[in-house]
């Protein structure tokens, strides 16, 4: 029989692209958000960190456009700057500064998740197939029992304003509604276990500012760094870190990073102090230039965690979850929101074999498990290199890292663009070890270590080298 309704509760990123996703093969598919979507551009009340600086790596990126055909277009009517690491943008990561560029290079979207979702939501609205039910949220799943197995056929329904409860019979539902997901609780009303978890603290706490350039700043000569800095970490010791980057609507968003569980200042002479005592005073030496439109505000990053479905012990026929709901990211890499439309695109992938509430689980938590297992390794290895992290550090986890810093200070292009390629999530963890590129590498590395000093580009500093000394 035709697939005919799927039911999607969450309507964050994950939630709004399984939703377009589904619309390729169901009849009707409808979306329950807990929050009240704001009128045009705005903030949603459940958008976590919101003012968090946010990317769409080049994965994500793609899969969007591809789910949302014109995506990329809309963001640029709504002036979102366009931005890239060694042309407008100076990066110090803890192998110094990056290289400045004559030419951009697209490896993501740095945009405001409040323009994101805005703009993802206002193409789901315009989906014929789709109806949007805000201020409501799941209380539990329906489900009976079929030849001996448990099967979701839709979920109980309380509108968080009047009170009212009421039930949506589906086909097939999709958990969406990230990290604070009540997925367990609803298996135990069940009588099921919830997959097992898999967790690690990145004890990180960020804290975020509105700014913007004030009347009459000008910008010194030679800065090419005209849309922003961003100053890393350095495992495994190195606790502070801090960016200023160009958002759409002449803002720019000041980030403070703190590891270790520290939280950043809050007060405008301990930001000033916390910048200045930064690696490269470079943010401090900006801030001049600009004025607050905000306070700052703190957030406690959450733990990465994977809830395993790909192994679950019982199973629900008829019943998927992706998003946060199962894999928790730190924000760090700025995987989280990439991660979750490259779900939507597996979940389009797998409607094209089979829509079985049987069969459609189990292939699709495999593939969702096997795209996941990057972004996971990447997350946790990344996390782990920092002393204050605890977790366990084993030998395959000592290898990989001590592998990507060899990589990354190969000066070879070919190098960098597939180390790029795997942190962008485009290519997966295992080409890192490819003899051509490890060859590249070492032949590159040892070119580089014969050259005199003066013939050497400068990589750290307090500020990032200028174009000249490159390109002369």
């Amino acid at each position: 029989m035709p697939a005919q309704h799927a039911l999607v509760i969450g309507g964050g990123i994950a939630g709004m692209c399984a939703a377009r996703a589904l619309t390729d093969t169901y009849a009707r598919v409808t979306l329950v958000e807990r929050d009240q979507y704001p009128n045009g551009v705005g903030d949603r009340r459940g958008v976590p960190q919101s003012r968090m600086f946010h990317t769409l790596i080049e994965r994500g990126r793609r899969e969007v456009e591809s789910l949302f055909p014109g995506f990329h277009a809309r963001l640029d009517q709504a002036r979102m700057p366009r931005m890239s690491y060694g042309f407008n943008v100076a990066l110090m990561s803890p192998r110094g500064w990056s290289p400045p560029s004559r030419s951009p290079v697209v490896r993501g979207l740095f945009v405001t998740r409040t323009l994101l979702e805005t703009t993802i939501r206002d193409h789901l609205r315009e989906t014929a197939n789709v109806t949007i039910i805000e201020a409501a949220a799941a209380t539990r799943l329906l489900a009976e029992t079929q030849e001996g197995r448990k099967v979701c056929r839709g979920a109980e329904i309380r509108r968080r304003d009047t009170g009212e409860v009421f039930t949506i019979e589906a086909d097939l539902v999709v958990d969406a509604s990230g990290a604070s997901s009540k997925s367990a609780d609803w298996f135990a009303d069940l009588g099921l276990a919830a997959p097992e978890e898999e967790t690690l603290d990145p004890l990180l706490t960020y804290g975020g500012q509105w700014m913007k350039l004030r009347e009459g700043a000008r910008w010194p000569t030679g800065w090419w760094w005209t849309h922003g800095v961003f100053i890393q970490r350095v495992p495994p010791h190195d606790l502070n870190g801090a960016h200023l980057m160009r958002q759409e609507g002449d803002l720019w968003l000041l980030t403070l990073v703190a590891g270790a569980g520290q939280e950043p200042p809050m007060d405008p002479d301990g930001v000033a102090k916390f910048l200045a005592g930064l690696r490269s005073p470079l943010i401090s030496e900006m801030l001049p230039l600009f004025e607050p439109v905000s306070k700052m505000t703190g957030y406690r990053l959450s733990k990465n965690r994977w809830r395993h479905y790909e192994r679950w012990a019982d199973s629900l026929d008829g019943f998927i979850a992706m998003g946060d709901a199962t894999c928790v990211f730190n924000p760090n890499q700025g995987q989280g929101m990439s991660v979750a439309a490259s779900e939507a695109g597996i979940l389009r992938r797998c409607l094209a074999q089979t829509t079985s509430p049987r069969e459609l689980p189990a292939l699709f938590f495999a593939k969702q498990a096997k795209f996941k297992a990057n972004p996971w390794r990447l997350a946790i290895s990344n996390d782990l290199r920092f002393a204050s992290v605890e977790g366990e550090r084993t030998a395959a986890v000592g290898v990989f890292n001590w592998w990507r810093v060899q990589l990354g200070l190969s000066p070879d292009r070919a190098v960098q663009q597939r180390l790029a390629e795997v942190d962008l999530l485009l290519r997966p963890v295992k080409d890192l070890f490819d003899l051509r590129i490890a060859a590249r590498m070492v032949y590159s590395r040892t070119v580089a270590a014969l050259r005199p000093p003066s013939e050497r580009a400068p990589s750290f500093g307090s500020h990032p080298p200028s174009l000249p000394t490159i390109f002369t």
